[in-house]
C-alpha cells in the first residue's frame, strides 16, 4: 500500500513545526542565559564596587526600559536578585519543557528517544544523604 503524497506532506510538516520548536526554545535559553550572565555581572560589580560598600546612600544608574534611573544601590541589588530568580525557573522550565518536546520529535522521525534526557540533578538533601553514607 502506497503513502500518498499529501500524507507524507503532512508529517514533514509536523517534523518541520516540532523541530522549529525546539530550535526557537534552546534560542531561548541562550537569550535567556546570557541576560543572567549580565546580571550576574552587574550584582558583582555592586557589591564590591569600594563606592557601594562605603555607604548605603550611594546611588546607581538603571536602564529600566527606554529610561535610565538613578537609584539607590540597595534597590538595585534587590531589583537584579529579583530577575535573576524569575531567570532562573524560567531557564528551569524551558529546559524541562525542552526534554519532552526533543522527544516528540524524536518520535515523529521514528528515532529512539535521547539517552538520558529525563535525568534530573540531586537536590542538596539528597548530596548530603550521598556524602553521609559514604563518610565526607
Amino acid at each position: 500500500m502506497a503513502v500518498s503524497p499529501e500524507r507524507i506532506q503532512q508529517q514533514l510538516e509536523e517534523v518541520e513545526a516540532a523541530a522549529e520548536d525546539v530550535i526557537s526554545d534552546r534560542q531561548e535559553i541562550v537569550t535567556l542565559d546570557r541576560r543572567r550572565n549580565t546580571n550576574r555581572e552587574a550584582l558583582r560589580q555592586l557589591k564590591t564596587n569600594k563606592l557601594a560598600s562605603q555607604s548605603t546612600g550611594n546611588k546607581s544608574w538603571i536602564c529600566v526600559g527606554n529610561m535610565f534611573l538613578k537609584l539607590p544601590n540597595t534597590v538595585v541589588v534587590d531589583c537584579i536578585e529579583k530577575e535573576q530568580k524569575q531567570l532562573d525557573t524560567e531557564i528551569n522550565n524551558l529546559r524541562n519543557g525542552l526534554r519532552s518536546k526533543v522527544n516528540h520529535l524524536n518520535d515523529l522521525e521514528a528515532k529512539q528517544n535521547t539517552v538520558g534526557t529525563n535525568l534530573k540533578p540531586l537536590s542538596q538533601d539528597e548530596w548530603k544523604a550521598v556524602k553521609q553514607v559514604l563518610g565526607r
